[in-house]
């Protein structure tokens, strides 16, 4: 499960030092994370459109399944659905998201 969290961690880092996602790059990163390129560059796309508050977050790996899953609710899927869909593209369980998801909304209420 930390594979996931050092897979975004090194993608914030990709992003934070304006790298690009090359096909060079997916390489290496399908190689040591073993992650689908649909992942990658989802996730890329996710942080370079929010590249501005990278550094107020405190949890990545919560922040982006949360995100993920509440984007998946927007097409219509249950949060049922969504958490199956995330756990399987970070190949993961559905309860480990809904933990991930629940650290991240309880981070927000600190926040406001």
């Amino acid at each position: 499960m930390s594979d996931n969290k050092f897979f975004l961690e090194e993608l914030t880092y990709i992003v934070g030092n304006e790298r690009s996602l090359n096909e060079n790059v997916i390489g290496q990163i399908i190689g040591k994370y073993h992650k689908s390129r649909i992942l990658i560059t989802k996730v890329y796309q996710i942080l370079n459109n929010n590249k501005s508050i990278l550094p107020f977050i405190h949890d990545i790996e919560a922040t982006i399944i949360d995100y993920i899953v509440r984007e998946e609710m927007s097409y219509e899927k249950t949060y049922y659905g969504a958490t199956l869909y995330v756990a399987d593209l970070f190949e993961t369980t559905p309860t480990y998201i809904k933990c991930k998801v629940n650290q991240s909304r309880k981070s927000l209420q600190k926040i406001s």
